[in-house]
């Protein structure tokens, strides 16, 4: 009987108790945000790097955890701001790491929980390219006059992330432009401070295409998507009666570059011009 009375008498303590262990999470205080710069002036080699760390509390003053942070700059893509948490962890706080490609100054502000916070905090980028090289550029580096290398004919487009990026043949690069006379020659050393983003793919839209060893013939969609043109009349009737003459053979070393999408089974599920038009910069079909 005893040991009933003991039993119940604990069961009813922990009853009694059970209020007082549970968390309710409090409000965050958005113009309590904390946001500092490791470094305030970093190069634009897109090495070198500053933490921006951010700081969040309720309103109660007491470290806010498991808040959604998001980072963005004011000079958006520029800047690459890579998250070291996305969420606040028990101290309230979370990392970011900032690094650019562009000389300038960036306004770095925080998001917190959707709601964006008031605190912002500027970061220096210097000592990188100088050039006055526009986004759209096509460069390449000077001739060597021997005809046995090859590194001195390739093109590249620089990009508005602050990256090149490479045709790997004329057959792509004609899919993008129609001439070589808006190329700008580089030196290697300026050359060597862009760093390299990948391959470009064939223009979407603009011609079908099929790998040396495949009888499979793909129309190209968006950043090297391959859909299968399943039927001679589908393809016949996006690229037209002499669409076997359009076809591009691509060499196995690019397979990697591409990808597989759903097959064509209809011309209107692939409206070439529209496409060719809806992705008409190398930013549009990479998305960057």
């Amino acid at each position: 009987m005893r040991r009933f009375f003991v039993s119940t008498f604990i069961v009813a303590v922990m009853g009694l108790c059970l209020p007082s262990v549970v968390a309710y999470a409090a409000a965050v205080d958005i113009n309590n945000v904390t946001l500092r710069a490791s470094k305030a002036v970093i190069t634009a080699d897109g090495i070198d790097q500053t933490t921006i760390s951010v700081g969040v509390k309720t309103v109660n003053y007491l470290p806010a955890e498991g808040v959604t942070v998001k980072l963005t700059t004011s000079r958006g893509s520029v800047d690459e701001a890579t998250p070291q948490e996305t969420t606040t962890n028990g101290f309230g706080s979370a990392q970011f790491i900032l690094r650019s490609l562009k000389n300038g100054t960036t306004t770095v502000m925080v998001d917190i929980n959707g709601q964006r916070a008031s605190r912002t905090v500027q970061v220096a980028f210097t000592k990188g390219l100088d050039i006055g090289l526009a986004a759209g550029s096509l460069i390449k580096i000077p001739s060597d006059s021997d005809e046995n290398t090859y590194a001195d004919s390739a093109v590249y487009y620089y990009a508005n992330n602050g990256r090149r990026y490479v045709f790997p043949n004329e057959k792509v690069y004609f899919t993008w432009y129609s001439s070589f006379d808006n190329v700008r020659t580089l030196s290697i050393e300026d050359m060597s401070k862009i760093p390299i983003g990948g391959n470009i793919t064939y223009h979407p839209g603009v011609k079908p295409v099929k790998f040396q060893t495949d009888d499979k013939v793909y129309a190209v969609y968006r950043n090297g998507e391959l859909r299968w043109l399943k039927t001679e009349e589908v393809a016949r009737a996006i690229y037209g009666s002499d669409w076997t003459s359009k076809v591009d053979d691509i060499s196995e070393a690019f397979y990697v570059n591409y990808k597989f999408g759903n097959p064509v089974e209809n011309a209107i599920d692939f409206m070439a011009d529209t496409i060719a038009g809806k992705f008409s910069t190398i930013e549009k079909d990479k998305g960057i």
